[in-house]
């Protein structure tokens, strides 16, 4: 195992993301989900792409010649712009189903309490952050 592997394992252990399958998450639970994830990182994944290399026959090593290895640069710059870009001018946009948010209110008025129960009636468009 040449160095640049040992050092993708670190930052991979320093910067790993347990993945799970893409199903629904009730939303009360969505809430807990969003503050575990560590965000969009280009070293950790300079880090993934670089320790895969050796399966395309790609060398991470330092050159013979003890220079350092451009493949390897260039897998870190392209991944920084990468998620730079993505930080920068991606757009996530949600949908809310009409019905999904629902309100009561409570109140008085000089002919006595009041009670408004109300729902979406059409689907809501939201926007976000991409992190």
């Amino acid at each position: 195992m040449s160095w640049i592997n040992r050092i993708a394992d670190g930052i991979e252990k320093a910067f790993s993301v347990v993945r799970k399958p893409l199903v629904p998450i009730p939303p009360i639970l969505l809430i807990g989900e969003v503050y575990q994830r560590p965000g969009l990182s280009a070293i950790a994944l300079a880090s993934a792409i670089i320790k895969r290399l050796p399966e395309a026959g790609i060398e991470t090593g330092v050159n013979n010649d003890g220079s350092p290895n451009k493949i390897n640069q260039f897998i870190r710059i392209f991944c920084e712009q990468v998620v730079q870009e993505l930080k920068d001018n991606a757009l996530v946009t949600c949908s809310i189903l009409p019905g999904t948010i629902n309100s009561v209110g409570r109140g008085a008025n000089e002919c006595g309490p009041v009670v408004v129960t109300s729902s979406n009636t059409v689907p809501i468009n939201i926007r976000g952050i991409l992190q």
